[in-house]
């Protein structure tokens, strides 16, 4: 147990983005988005009050470890002001830091990456080329991937901070377990006698409720033999009595005032020179609470189980999920930028299409992972206002028909309700989506506009002729990472939209639920109140 704990401690000390990796990621994507390879991440050192470069690759990567304070250099400044910072020339700024005098930064730019409304590190990227600067546009891309790296980093300390939590536990468990350990114990004397003796015990048979008088009553303590264990417990001692065995077994018995307990039973065959049986001599041990205590650890370790995988399924997926339209991105970009003028009108239209669909895919992502952090840490507020919302999903439903190549059957009734539009135009989207990655190209979608039954409002459905989602797992689908059991491969994702659509659905004061459309399939369903205008 000692060693297992210091193993745990061990890891929640470590760094807790050490094994993942996923700093390096995001420096390298920030990287591939602007074109270049030279890019680090600072972090703060609480302890130490310093800034130290944790990642670095390109012309950083000899630099990692690097320290700086508040202030000094790019990252310092950044650090202090709090807002990004772009120098067109390093090599001349008088502001660098002596050890980077180089001429292999030019133009350079620093992004803070901020948790819990403080700077707490600084994401960083250069261009080797003379001449070469950042624009507006490279900036706010490279903010985006400060906010994502801000989101990694509380994600890995909550995990950090969950291990600790699990180590704290572990003490106060095995802590207890000593105290336990060193309670006097129940000792006790019984004759030899097959069937059974008097017992003399010690004044410790208090601990389950009977007093010595009571116990040198003979076989008394059969009587307090829990119902189901009784005979197990009997064809035991009977056994030992035969053959002169010692007696070890762990069982339940009955506490004078009605409560069951578990204790531990051992005892050993005392013999006389000759060899002949003069006395049962054993101890019993309380074990209710080392019971209790051994489930709250069993119980401990599987949500940490559960935490650990659901980290690995969001790295996983996110990767992936980025990796994807920054590859197709980068792809394009060089196609572009190598054959433009090589290539058929037809060509070069096809390819700017491309370019821009991905864009707006990671766009999406990164604007549902960030969301989904402001609605986490309720940071968001509903923007109401009239909307005629069956124009708005004609709208939305023309526009992801046009994209996807599927149009949905839009059925709506003519209703104006007050609420924010582009919550609820995203909640209509990730339905959408949602649909489009669980069920064949074929399938019949549609998408319902109708006021509530008996209510004020709006009722949104977006439904399929699917195969349908079972009763039990309906409610877990809208849990985050979920893409329900037996996701079929060609339904990427991160698993967030479903989530988003709940906590939008919320954030007006309604829900979102699924259930069985009629005639086969699935109906996603949002209740959205009315409200009045915000002033």
């Amino acid at each position: 147990m000692g060693a297992e704990l210091e193993g745990v401690e061990a890891r929640a000390a470590a760094d807790p983005l050490a094994a993942g990796g996923l700093l390096e990621r995001i420096v390298a994507w920030a990287g591939q988005v602007v074109g270049t390879p030279n890019g680090y991440i600072c972090l703060i050192e609480a302890d130490s009050g310093e800034m130290v470069l944790r990642v670095g690759t390109g012309a950083y990567a000899d630099f990692v470890g690097l320290r700086m304070l508040k202030g000094e250099g790019l990252s310092g400044r950044v650090w202090e002001t709090g807002d990004p910072l772009a120098i067109p020339d390093y090599s001349r700024w008088e502001g660098r830091v002596p050890q980077m005098a180089t001429d292999a930064f030019r133009a350079v730019l620093g992004v803070p990456l901020v948790s819990g409304g403080e700077v707490s590190g600084v994401i960083g990227l250069s261009f080797s080329e003379p001449g070469r600067e950042f624009s507006e546009d490279q900036v706010q891309q490279v903010s985006r991937f400060a906010e994502v790296a801000s989101i990694a980093l509380d994600n890995a300390r909550l995990y950090a901070a969950a291990q600790q939590e699990l180590v704290e536990r572990q003490k106060a468990e095995r802590r207890f377990r000593t105290l336990v350990e060193q309670l006097p114990v129940m000792v006790y004397s019984e004759e030899f006698e097959v069937g059974g003796s008097r017992m003399w015990v010690n004044p410790q048979v208090s601990m389950f409720g009977s007093s010595p008088e009571d116990s040198s009553t003979k076989n008394f303590w059969k009587t307090r033999l829990h119902p189901d264990d009784r005979d197990r417990v009997l064809a035991e001692e009977a056994r030992c009595e035969q053959t002169g065995e010692p007696f070890r077994m762990e069982y339940r018995t009955v506490h004078s005032d009605g409560h069951v307990m578990w204790i531990r039973d051992e005892c050993v065959l005392v013999r006389d020179e000759a060899g002949q049986p003069l006395y049962w001599q054993g101890v019993v041990v309380d074990l209710t609470d080392v019971r209790r205590a051994l489930e709250l650890e069993r119980e401990a370790a599987q949500r940490l189980r559960a935490l650990d995988q659901m980290k690995n399924t969001f790295l996983d997926a996110v990767s992936h999920e980025l990796r994807t339209p920054l590859a197709a991105i980068v792809g394009i970009g060089l196609t572009l930028e190598h054959k433009a003028d090589n290539l058929a009108d037809a060509d070069r239209s096809d390819l700017y299409t491309r370019l821009v669909a991905n864009a707006r895919k990671l766009d999406r992502l990164l604007n549902d992972l960030l969301d989904l952090d402001r609605l986490t840490h309720g940071i968001v507020a509903p923007k109401r206002r009239p909307t005629d919302v069956a124009a708005l999903a004609a709208r939305i439903a023309d526009d992801w028909g046009l994209l996807n190549g599927r149009r949905p059957q839009v059925v709506a009734q003519p209703l104006t309700v007050s609420l924010d539009p582009a919550k609820v135009e995203r909640i209509i989207e990730n339905l959408l989506a949602n649909a489009a990655r669980h069920t064949p190209q074929d399938t019949p979608v549609w998408v319902r506009v109708e006021q509530p039954p008996g209510g004020d409002g709006v009722l949104l459905a977006v439904e399929d002729a699917g195969a349908g989602i079972p009763a039990d797992v309906r409610d877990s689908v809208f849990e985050p990472f979920r893409q329900g059991p037996g996701a079929p491969t060609h339904a990427p994702g991160v698993g967030i939209g479903l989530t988003l659509v709940a906590r939008f659905a919320e954030l007006h004061g309604g829900r979102a639920w699924v259930e069985e459309r009629q005639g086969g399939g699935s109906s996603f369903r949002v209740l959205i109140p009315d409200a009045p205008q915000e002033g």
